[in-house]
């Protein structure tokens, strides 16, 4: 599928990874929609967007909501004229800070299961899973009727293996592969793909250290620009990605 000239909707698009990937759609010619639920971090991305000569549009809110989510999709439609590449990126850390500040729309704080609240469960979930169900159920609808598209879903590390202090986050990352792995089996015939991937490590976003977002772009082109779906239902390591190893994958199928 040639990137040029298609839509993609990229949720948390205002930092790290969603604005690395938006940029990235862009350059190679791609209409973005950014999901963003802090403004001034939203509008800063959606005019890098527009300076690469870009069609952007920029929607602040959560699309953990319901409504939000829909209304990602209807803008998509309805001011891009469509929708054929969903970057489910919004999403919540699990971490300890040693100078005990956290962005409340970034990160929560690290604990064990018996000590983390309530509260802070079902915010973790709803971000990290319940926004990536929600985008993906009403992009499907339209990519269904077109029989193309590429979903693409983050997820982590901690989503093949449990990390103490972090029962929220590797929940949800769990469940985010494996809906993906799902979804990829119900709509391989309409010519769809669905994947999860996971830069390898730490993302810096935050001046703490770790990988650039930049890491996962070359793989998100890779996938998104699949002619057909011969490569969906994975889950795929960005920092380990290589053309060869796409390849091992998909002959050992």
């Amino acid at each position: 599928m040639n990137i040029a000239g298609q839509v993609a909707l990229v949720t948390g698009g205002g930092s790290g990874l969603g604005r690395a990937m938006a940029l990235g759609l862009a350059r190679e010619g791609a209409k973005v929609l950014i999901a963003e639920v802090r403004k001034d971090e939203g509008e800063d991305a959606l005019q890098e967007v527009l300076a690469l000569g870009a069609a952007a549009e920029l929607l602040v809110g959560d699309v953990s909501q319901e409504s939000i989510a829909r209304e990602a999709v209807k803008l998509c439609l309805d001011r891009l004229k469509g929708l054929d590449i969903l970057i489910n990126n919004a999403g919540l850390r699990m971490e300890e800070h040693e100078d005990g500040l956290y962005e409340p729309w970034r990160c929560v704080r690290a604990r064990p299961t018996h000590e983390l609240p309530i509260e802070e469960w079902d915010l973790v979930l709803h971000v990290n899973l319940r926004a990536v169900f929600l985008c993906t159920h009403f992009a499907l609808s339209h990519m269904i009727k077109k029989r193309r598209g590429a979903i693409i879903s983050i997820t982590s590390n901690a989503g093949v293996r449990g990390v103490p202090g972090k029962s929220a986050y590797c929940a949800s990352k769990h469940a985010v592969e494996g809906l993906m792995k799902v979804v990829a089996e119900e709509v391989r015939e309409y010519g769809i793909s669905a994947n999860a991937i996971h830069p390898g490590g730490r993302v810096d976003v935050d001046g703490r250290g770790g990988i650039s977002p930049g890491v996962v772009v070359p793989l998100m082109l890779f996938l998104v620009g699949q002619e057909a779906p011969t490569f969906t239902g994975k889950t795929i390591r960005a920092k380990d990605w290589n053309e060869e190893a796409v390849q091992r994958l998909m002959s050992a199928e």
